[in-house]
């Protein structure tokens, strides 16, 4: 068997264990199934941003490649029954949710209980006409208009199962000669070549953080991913309706909790970056990692805050008053728009 790198430690032990005791063969009931579609279907929508990760690296330790990339990724399940019962909508929005959508990362996901192999299957493809349904999880009047590009051309199934108290996604060939890379990968010859497509992905989902891995190569070329093979943790992002107040005057800010930033004047006409941010980090002595919220007034060119105040990680309020600069931000159910109504 060949073994990915960058699974979680149960796919890493039964790649190392004998092909004669692959470990434990659960073989979960339709109830436990219909248990893991029911929690797909309450933890995937809304939107997730890396930043808290991005953050971190950038304020104490940068990995060896480098920090990872600053993604805001929607899901949102849309009603769309020409595709199927259950159907996701995700995109990807590089650099934060006020940023241009990623190309091709527009993604319809059609969700259905495999009994046979003990698993919620998802099936994902781009949307034909892509451009037409930029933004989609706002526009429920283009659902039931949008369509897979080729759902028959599909060679890969992502394969969701219950793993403790969260629920684990992997990849699987369609058939046996798509699967022999190991558990978690699918591979196969690009239409009419002889180039070989490699697909190795694992996402790990519980109600507030969703760890994202998807590696993709083409004739042995890395085109997707990471070399270090790691996951792009993404964080449940939530809305805030904030007042600001400094040198410029008065205004409101809807931001969301993962990192939302918004320039600022403080005294002395000194510009700064206001940043609104939930995160897991040390402590005032720089230990262990604990979840806050956090306002802060950063420098223009660095994430080590100038002043920086914290409070509970899902606060119905924050407010900071520095240097000028006066913030008070409520808890309100909806984030920011992404396109104009």
């Amino acid at each position: 068997m060949v073994c990915p790198k960058g699974k979680t430690w149960l796919v890493v032990l039964m790649c190392a264990l004998p092909s004669a005791w692959a470990g434990p063969q659960y073989q979960p009931t339709r109830q436990e199934l219909e248990s893991v579609m029911a929690d797909l279907i309450a933890w995937l929508p809304g939107a997730w941003d890396s930043y808290p990760q991005v953050h971190y690296q950038r304020r104490y330790v940068t990995p060896v490649e480098g920090e990872h990339p600053h993604w805001h990724h929607v899901f949102a399940r849309i009603d769309a029954p020409q595709i199927g019962e259950i159907v996701f909508y995700g995109q990807i929005n590089p650099g934060g949710r006020d940023q241009p959508m990623m190309h091709r990362s527009q993604i319809l996901y059609k969700v259905w209980i495999d009994e046979k192999r003990g698993a919620v299957v998802i099936n994902g493809q781009g949307p034909a006409d892509p451009d037409r349904f930029v933004n989609l999880h706002e526009r429920p009047e283009l659902w039931g208009q949008v369509q897979m590009r080729d759902e028959q051309s599909l060679q890969c199934d992502f394969l969701w199962r219950r793993s403790g108290e969260q629920i684990v996604g992997i990849l699987d060939g369609k058939s046996d000669d798509r699967r022999r890379g190991g558990p978690g990968t699918c591979t196969y010859k690009v239409k009419g070549t002889d180039v070989e497509f490699f697909a190795d992905a694992e996402w790990v989902l519980s109600p507030d953080i969703l760890w994202d891995y998807d590696i993709n190569t083409m004739a042995g070329h890395q085109f997707v991913g990471r070399a270090d093979r790691t996951h792009i943790k993404q964080y449940r992002a939530r809305g805030y309706q904030c007042r600001v107040e400094d040198a410029n005057g008065v205004r409101e800010w809807h931001a969301h909790d993962r990192g939302a930033i918004l320039p600022v004047t403080a005294n002395g006409k000194q510009s700064q970056r206001l940043m609104l941010l939930r995160a897991p980090l040390p402590d005032s002595k720089g230990v262990g990692m604990h979840d806050a919220l956090r306002v802060a007034l950063l420098p223009l060119d660095s994430e080590q805050p100038l002043f920086e105040v914290s409070t509970a990680p899902i606060a119905p309020s924050a407010q900071l008053n520095h240097a000028g600069v006066q913030v008070r931000c409520e808890l309100v159910k909806d984030l920011p728009p992404m396109h104009a109504k």
